[in-house]
């Protein structure tokens, strides 16, 4: 699925603070799911590819509002990508100890 379309699911159903989604992309195609309270982890089938990347979140969303929640799957998707050679997300330089001082 597309990125409009996969927004578009999510804001329908708006997942409350504490569920689980379920986050995956196989080759080009974007998936995800909620995940009900102590379900198995999703795998896949036998005739079910392996996804390429994926991520899980369970946190607070930001409001109703399609701009703000677009930029925070966008957030996601990035932080997603990087298991498969998607841009670096460090958020400190590396030869800096953290916490950065500033």
């Amino acid at each position: 699925m597309d990125r409009t379309r996969l927004l578009r699911e999510i804001l329908d159903l708006y997942p409350s603070p504490g569920e689980t989604i379920y986050l995956e992309r196989v080759r080009d195609d974007d998936r995800w799911r909620i995940l009900d309270p102590g379900a198995a982890l999703p795998m896949p089938g036998p005739d079910t590819p392996a996804p390429d990347a994926w991520i899980f979140y369970s946190g607070a969303w930001p409001s109703h509002d399609a701009t703000r929640m677009g930029a925070h799957i966008d957030d996601l998707l990035a932080e997603m990508e990087t298991m498969c050679g998607g841009a670096e997300r460090c958020r400190w330089p590396l030869d800096q100890p953290y916490p950065l001082d500033r």
